[in-house]
């Protein structure tokens, strides 16, 4: 940077952990929230919601196994999926509704 003074760095000993971070993008949000739940992986342990992502739909279908059920929730989930961009504009303040469309992918792979 141009400056002549050294930078000061202090080694500090702690007996905290660091934190996690776990990117997510829009479809693993919500796995990821349902991994955190139940509790958040420490530092450099393994995400486990990469694996949600595969079995959790797997085995929510065994035990929600209607077909009718099943399909009425993946037309809402896709639904929420087509029209995106209009239904995060309206900005709504009813929570279930949030809830329901930040999993909108969950749903859908349900």
């Amino acid at each position: 940077s141009g400056s002549t003074i050294a930078p000061i760095l202090n080694e500090m000993q702690t007996t905290e952990s660091p934190p996690t971070f776990f990117r997510t993008n829009k479809f693993t949000n919500a796995f990821q929230e349902l991994i955190n739940a139940y509790g958040v992986a420490t530092y450099r342990e393994m995400n486990p919601a990469v694996f949600t992502i595969i079995t959790f739909p797997f085995l929510f279908a065994i035990m929600f196994g209607d077909l009718g059920h099943g399909a009425i929730a993946f037309l809402a989930a896709f639904w929420c999926i087509v029209k995106e961009k209009q239904l995060l504009a309206r900005k709504s303040d009813n929570e279930i509704w949030n809830y329901f469309f930040a999993g909108r992918y969950l749903i859908a792979l349900m």
